[in-house]
């Protein structure tokens, strides 16, 4: 498919992740074999799947066809930031992964190899008020020396992992408790958002206090009820009182050679 599709990578990815095999392709689709599992997962069959266990049957799961130009080439499904599939890919994959435990790959070592752990948590700042708008934060914490690094995903993004660890290299035991560090995590996001531009919040506030005036003479003229008034208050302070809140969406240990976090430790 056309390499400038942002979501063609993801989409393939996530499948051959999961055992799908990748059965058709061309410059403009691809086509995906389901697995029982991903078929029950992702393609709403809940009848069709609970009759095929029942008769102790092996079913036969669904293809799926994507493309990215246009919906009715090859039957396919359109990849674009709107595709309902897509997103229901992007839920399967938070809630398959929220927690990892992952090694670089070292090829062929001329030593014995230490591996640093890393905790990295990945996260959405949900910022709510007269408007709303969330922001991803990516941190790693190094669990034996307690460095700290942002971007987390964007450093480690184009280094290979395995759920085992290389031959010749051996994870190192961490000093930082998983809990202590997840701590030092939270205090750092509280830092960051302190030392973030506030008006936002200012003007949400400033517009609460206007809504609440403008509710409150509505009741002095009688307009209203004391019990439409007092869901009418807590309405406008659900819609307008700024709060910030953090959404954890995965994580997990990185086991990851000194060779390749040196530049993140000395910058």
């Amino acid at each position: 498919m056309n390499a400038l599709n942002p979501y063609t990578t993801f989409v393939q990815q996530f499948f051959t992740s999961y055992g799908c095999s990748v059965v058709e392709q061309s410059d403009s689709h691809f086509k995906v074999q389901l697995t029982n599992e991903m078929d029950e997962e992702i393609m709403n069959r809940p009848f069709y799947w609970h009759y095929m266990k029942k008769m102790n049957r092996a079913g036969d799961p669904m293809q799926l066809t994507f493309t990215d130009t246009d919906q009715k080439i090859n039957q396919g499904i359109y990849l674009h930031a709107g595709t309902p599939k897509l997103h229901t890919l992007y839920n399967t994959a938070i809630k398959k992964a929220r927690t990892a435990r992952l090694y670089e790959v070292i090829h062929q070592p001329d030593h014995n190899k230490a591996m640093s752990p890393w905790l990295v948590v990945n996260a959405l700042l949900h910022y709510r008020g007269k408007q709303a708008k969330d922001e991803p934060i990516s941190i790693g914490l190094n669990l034996i020396h307690g460095t700290m690094t942002l971007r987390m995903m964007e450093r480690i993004q184009n280094i290979d992992f395995e759920t085992k660890v290389s031959d010749y290299t051996f994870p190192m035991t961490p000093v930082i408790t998983l809990a202590s560090a997840y701590k030092r995590i939270e205090r750092h996001v509280e830092n960051y958002i302190a030392s973030k531009n506030n008006d936002w919040a200012i003007e949400s506030l400033r517009h609460l206090d206007q809504e609440k005036q403008l509710l409150e003479s509505f009741y002095q003229s009688e307009d209203i009820g004391l019990e439409s008034f007092t869901k009418e208050r807590e309405q406008i302070d659900t819609r307008y009182k700024p709060y910030i809140d953090m959404e954890v969406i995965n994580g997990g240990l990185f086991y990851i050679s000194q060779e390749t976090s040196a530049s993140w430790v000395n910058g």
